[in-house]
């Protein structure tokens, strides 16, 4: 029940103590309606009977771990609703965990009788994430860290005048109401917002578009945060403002912080390629780089690009040949893999590698150029807000750029997800 993309996945982020790449994602969470997380009862006589839980200065917050509750629960009824091998989840709460404490045990021992050093724990840990779930690869599990992290979501702004609302206790069994037990609590009210950050480490495009896919959810009114959701409490909107990658694999991650890139006297030169050239990103992986981004280029200079994305086949064919790259060579050149006929007419075979980059997309038989921002490092600034659900404040519109970046991640998740209904079909 393994998909072959998180076994490669396997050699590159096993333990937390390698690192190769980060996103970081930053916004902000806003409530539709009131929220109410608990901090248990005040002990009061005078105060509500379940306060939501404060900061050392009485200002209520959102702890990341209701967050990632909300965003793991969702995911993992996903999973045991899809019906497929490579989207699967363990059920902990069933007593059907994917790795429990004493399969974890039984490793460490087997392995121990063999191994020394650190090693061993290298080697546990390889049997761990093999038996792990897709779910707790990402968000953790009580044999493994998670590799999502989500610090608690400060107040924005000013602190709001809380809430008071009534309750009182029901008998389940009698359908009425309980005699004696009538309650208030305090809830955040409506329009407030809070400073949200996301940070994943080592994680594959899939798993940013699968939680980039789950904030949706939230934000679209399917999920919902905190507790008294069935009398309606608990909608936010999510706005991101900023999408950020650092791979060490691609990039400098000291350059940044300093003042002047001509110090880095080697590194110099590709440092300025690499500004100069924003949609690096979505240039192919395979076959001669240069010519990829060279066809990119060519293909950003097509004259009234701007008001009309459309490709003009005409000015590709002649730009194509200017930079080197003919019908015959294109095959071998940008290393398509193409046999048969597609060989002999490979075009659009390399605009559909485009395509998979999210640089261009596909309007019935015509391939259109979508905006392009930020490539796959650095950072992407923006408002963006999801703004599916009714209720509560309108959220911005998501600039071209911040957009590209996300239809990247979640078309990856996307595409899995329909290889995986291929196989099982």
């Amino acid at each position: 029940m393994k998909s072959a993309r998180y076994e490669g996945q396997e050699r590159e982020a096993i333990l937390l103590d390698v690192f190769q790449r980060r996103i970081r994602l930053e916004g902000r969470l806003t409530t539709r309606t009131a929220i109410h997380i608990g901090a248990g009862g005040s002990g009061d006589f005078l105060a509500t009977d379940a306060p939501v839980v404060k900061d050392a200065m009485g200002i209520p917050f959102i702890p990341g771990s209701s967050l990632k509750g909300v965003l793991r629960s969702g995911v993992e009824s996903m999973f045991r609703g899809s019906g497929k091998e490579s989207f699967w989840s363990c059920d902990f709460m069933l007593g059907k965990p994917c790795v429990d404490h004493r399969l974890d045990k039984k490793t460490r021992e087997e392995v121990g009788e063999k191994s020394a050093g650190g090693e061993a724990s290298r080697e546990v840990a390889r049997k761990i994430w093999r038996q792990s779930c897709p779910v707790c690869r990402l968000f953790g599990s009580s044999a493994m860290a998670s590799r999502v992290r989500f610090p608690d979501l400060l107040l924005e702004g000013d602190a709001p005048m809380l809430e008071i609302r009534n309750g009182v206790g029901i008998e389940r069994d009698k359908e009425l109401a309980a005699d004696g037990v009538l309650y208030d609590f305090e809830a955040v009210p409506p329009g407030t917002s809070f400073r949200l950050l996301v940070l994943l480490d080592n994680p594959t495009d899939e798993e940013i578009g699968l939680l980039l896919y789950l904030f949706d959810e939230l934000d679209s009114g399917h999920l919902a945060l905190g507790g008294k959701v069935s009398r309606g409490l608990g909608q936010v909107a999510i706005e991101w403002t900023k999408i950020e990658e650092i791979d060490l694999r691609k990039e400098n991650p000291f350059a940044s912080m300093l003042s002047r890139k001509d110090l880095l006297v080697e590194a110099a030169a590709e440092l300025k390629k690499e500004e100069e050239t924003a949609f690096d990103g979505f240039v192919p992986r395979t076959g001669d780089r240069e010519k990829w981004r060279a066809l990119v280029e060519a293909i950003l200079e097509q004259p009234g690009l701007e008001t009309q994305p459309k490709l003009d086949r005409t000015y590709l064919s002649k730009k194509s040949k200017e930079i080197g790259l003919t019908r015959k060579n294109l095959n071998e050149v940008l290393q398509l893999g193409l046999k048969g006929k597609q060989f002999k007419k490979p075009w659009p075979g390399a605009l559909k590698k485009l395509v998979e980059t999210g640089f261009l997309a596909m309007e019935g038989s015509d391939f259109v150029v979508v905006p392009v921002g930020g490539g796959a490092g650095g950072a992407v600034e923006g408002g963006a807000g999801g703004g599916s659900a009714s209720t509560g404040q309108v959220t911005a519109e998501r600039t071209p750029e911040l957009q590209q970046l996300i239809d990247r991640y979640v078309g990856a998740m996307a595409k899995a997800w329909e290889r995986a209904r291929k196989e099982q079909d």
